[in-house]
């Protein structure tokens, strides 16, 4: 099956000049940089790389996953970020694993027996375990790693079930609908490294606040 890897970024030009040359091109069908607007020569980098790079009309994460989505070709859609969270070798491995066992979305985790994260602090990797807990008991999940944002799904799937999160929450929201739907979800255990370059996107009681808001809606408007 067809595999387009959706790359976001969002000022983020040391990641873009580090990991993106790692990128075999012939591991998949179809390569797009969604940026969201970067000023710091992100698009420059990532163009003379040869990569596809569209701009994003909205805001958000959550938005310029949906839109990357809407520009793809592919059968399969994975979501990768060059900011050194992601090990590019994990995508033909992805894609192996969603093409031989037929899976509707396989994703990598931190957080499985042989899981690993350079990135987490104390304070990140509870809140991580706990809302994976949180939606394997509210949602009927059986994941390790219910946040992490470096995954390969089919595109209907994504399409079908009709996300709107936005910033940094899409990743649970996907995590909760399709445990909610008893979807074919597999897991391989992965590592992590540090983040390189850029800002940290995530503040932890801002988006702990937004993703406890966000259970409490889709176990109260369960559909």
């Amino acid at each position: 099956m067809s595999t387009t890897v959706i790359i976001l970024t969002k000022n983020e030009v040391v990641g873009v000049r580090k990991i993106l040359p790692q990128l075999n091109l012939d591991w998949a069908d179809e390569w797009i940089v969604m940026d969201g607007n970067s000023d710091d020569g992100t698009i420059e980098e990532a163009e003379k790389l040869n990569f596809n790079v569209i701009q994003q009309n909205g805001k958000g994460a959550g938005n310029a996953a949906r839109e990357g989505v809407h520009h793809s070709h592919s059968e399969n859609i994975l979501f990768f970020h060059p900011d050194g969270n992601c090990k590019p070798e994990y995508i033909p491995k992805l894609i192996k694993k969603m093409d031989e066992e037929n899976y509707q979305i396989v994703q990598i985790s931190r957080f499985g027996k042989f899981g690993t994260s350079d990135d987490d602090t104390f304070v990140t990797s509870f809140g991580n375990k706990m809302f994976t807990f949180l939606v394997n008991v509210f949602f009927g999940g059986h994941l390790t790693d219910a946040l992490y944002g470096y995954f390969i799904i089919k595109k209907k799937v994504f399409q079908d079930l009709n996300l709107d999160a936005e910033f940094l929450t899409l990743e649970q929201q996907i995590s909760i609908r399709s445990s909610k739907l008893g979807l074919r979800i597999a897991e391989i255990d992965g590592h992590e490294p540090s983040r390189i370059g850029g800002e940290r996107k995530m503040i932890p009681h801002i988006i702990g606040s937004r993703l406890s808001h966000q259970i409490i809606k889709e176990f109260i408007f369960w559909k």
